[in-house]
């Protein structure tokens, strides 16, 4: 499967961060809403209790990564919600682990991500939740964590799709 390039998710930060007009903010969220209702509802769900600074944030992230997928792999089918539900509780240890988030992990995931995922997908989420000096307002270590958690299980689910519709040759 094709990998999504670096200058996809720029153009995608720069659509989306470009977005000056409210009219046009609500139609990037209609239109996520209408690709993907169930797994943008768990989304917002998942972060409906953090700060005001970390929902924008997390909302922003979740239409520019959305937009990368969307632009390198067109028509993806929405994710069902039972397909969302299991597919959490499945990994939910996983994510358990990340609330203990350190460098050797970040380091651990980008070497994973290099051999079998999005490499430039999980760079933009660690740079902007971990490495972003002008992060405004400056998000708490929990919210970083838990933004980073359902980040990674949105674009899970999305590379899942994509390798739906693009998967690897067999070789024999």
């Amino acid at each position: 499967m094709e990998r999504i390039p670096f200058q996809t998710v720029q153009n995608s930060i720069d659509d989306i961060c470009g977005i000056t007009e409210e009219s046009d903010l609500e139609k990037a969220s209609q239109h996520l809403f209408d690709v993907q209702p169930d797994l943008a509802g768990f989304f917002m769900e998942f972060i409906e209790d953090m700060s005001e600074g970390a929902q924008d944030l997390g909302f922003m992230m979740a239409l520019i990564l959305n937009r990368s997928f969307e632009d390198q792999y067109k028509d993806l089918r929405a994710m069902t919600e039972e397909e969302v539900v299991s597919r959490f509780e499945k990994n939910e240890a996983e994510f358990e682990k990340y609330l203990q988030l350190n460098d050797d992990m970040i380091a651990d995931l980008q070497a994973k991500s290099n051999s079998e995922g999005q490499p430039e997908i999980l760079n933009y989420i660690i740079e902007e939740l971990f490495m972003s000096p002008e992060l405004e307002p400056t998000l708490a270590a929990n919210e970083q964590v838990h933004l980073f958690i359902i980040c990674k299980f949105f674009v899970d689910c999305l590379n899942d799709l994509a390798n739906e519709k693009a998967p690897e040759l067999v070789r024999h």
